[in-house]
């Protein structure tokens, strides 16, 4: 019999399940994707080698397994499956709703339902509210750590818990105890609101940063040197680096709060950072413009982040960058490459560009060499400040630099 079942084996649920075997629980991952299920089996995750090389150690003591739908009760059930939003921006509930009804069926009295997935506020008690007078236990349990890291943060980063009762919260504290310390709140309310806050604020940073880089472009001021100027030992100016955000988490969290109770500022911000999708095409636009003939376009970093390196694409500002130029320049040969996915095409990709867009932190984009094969005076359009080349023909364009170029 298993000590816990972690429903959704993904981005969220994988690395629960691998830390809580590594601390000697008995787990059982469950996903409806065979195909993910056989590469889980077989010690293949994808990305994230301390993640895989924890995975593959947690297997080797039999304390944990992957199948495709639960065997045995166990003692916590964890929902750790997607929550996307739908075209209205509202959360698509089927996820999880599967995922509770599998709970259902197999959990007795006294088990923890653990909702690990990210939802908008209210959620978990609207969750409980079919499992009535069942004596389950259902607490709220967001995930809180970085995808590339998703191992070693269950283990640093604490974990947030909020029950429907105490004696939810106390379970809850338990399980999760065991990987590492605890912030237990005080309804499963405040978890939510606390996972949803963190994840608004962060888009928001990024929002004021890209907003202010294009208006530093606009104006000929350099953000780079406002940036670190300003901060130079001033602690309450510490603004980010501007640049591509993207990924499963960022693009949407802001519409599960908003779900919950309106976030015109949070929203607002998500708009500003989906404006610099805008604001790259028409720099694009307008430099393959200038080419004589057919002009040849090098997206580079698809994945939605580059450091820690991942192959998640899922909202990824350079796939939807990579559609955007290919929808508006039909003549045009837009070629788009990510190092996680082929990292030895990189060159292939750049030779005779005319434009080339640097679309994520990854470090392969760094590389010396890499822009060597570029088209005579391309122009490279240089998001995350990467761009590293010996010729002086090349036009690079970093974000947010309105000065001299």
């Amino acid at each position: 019999m298993n000590d816990v079942i972690v429903i959704g084996c993904g981005g969220v649920g994988l690395g629960l399940a691998v830390a809580l075997a590594s601390r000697g629980s008995r787990v059982l991952g469950v996903d409806t994707d065979r195909a993910r299920v056989d590469l889980l089996t077989s010690g293949v995750t994808g990305e994230d080698p301390e993640l895989a090389g924890a995975l593959q150690a947690a297997m080797a003591t039999g304390r944990l397994a992957f199948a495709t739908a639960p065997d045995a009760g166990a003692r916590a059930w964890v929902i750790a499956v997607p929550t996307p939003v739908g075209a209205d921006h509202r959360l698509d509930e089927r996820p999880l709703l599967a995922a509770l009804e599998t709970v259902l069926v197999h959990a007795r009295p006294g088990d923890l339902v653990a909702v690990r997935s990210t939802v908008p506020v209210g959620h978990t008690r609207k969750l409980a509210a079919p499992a009535a007078g069942r004596g389950l236990l259902f607490a709220a349990c967001p995930d809180r750590t970085l995808a590339g890291a998703a191992f070693g943060e269950q283990l640093t980063v604490p974990q947030v818990a909020g029950g429907l009762d105490d004696a939810a919260g106390a379970a809850a504290a338990r399980l999760l105890g065991t990987v590492g310390e605890v912030t237990l709140v005080k309804s499963p309310e405040a978890a939510e609101t606390l996972k949803l806050f963190a994840n608004c604020w962060r888009d928001a940073q990024f929002a004021l940063a890209n907003e202010m880089a294009m208006y530093c472009e606009a104006v000929g001021v350099d953000f780079d040197e406002v940036r670190l100027a300003g901060s130079m030992g001033y602690a309450r100016f510490a603004p980010p680096r501007p640049g591509p955000v993207g990924g499963p988490c960022l693009t949407k969290d802001v519409h599960l709060l908003a779900q919950s109770a309106g976030a015109p500022l949070f929203v607002a911000a998500r708009a500003a950072n989906e404006r610099l999708a805008d604001h790259v095409a028409a720099q694009a636009l307008e430099a393959a413009g200038a080419q004589p003939g057919p002009a040849r376009i090098a997206v580079l970093g698809l994945a939605f982040k580059g450091d820690p390196p991942v192959t998640d694409r899922r909202g990824s500002f350079g796939e939807g960058l990579l559609a955007r130029l290919r929808g508006m320049l039909p003549g045009a040969a837009v070629i788009g490459w990510d190092p996680v996915g082929a990292p030895g095409e990189g060159l292939a990709a750049t030779r005779g560009a005319h434009v080339v867009i640097l679309a994520n932190d990854h470090p392969a984009l760094a590389e010396p060499g890499l822009l060597d094969r570029c088209a005579p005076d391309a122009v490279v359009l240089d998001l995350c400040g990467l761009a590293r080349t010996m010729r002086p023909d090349l036009r690079i364009r970093r974000l947010g630099r309105g000065g001299p170029r």
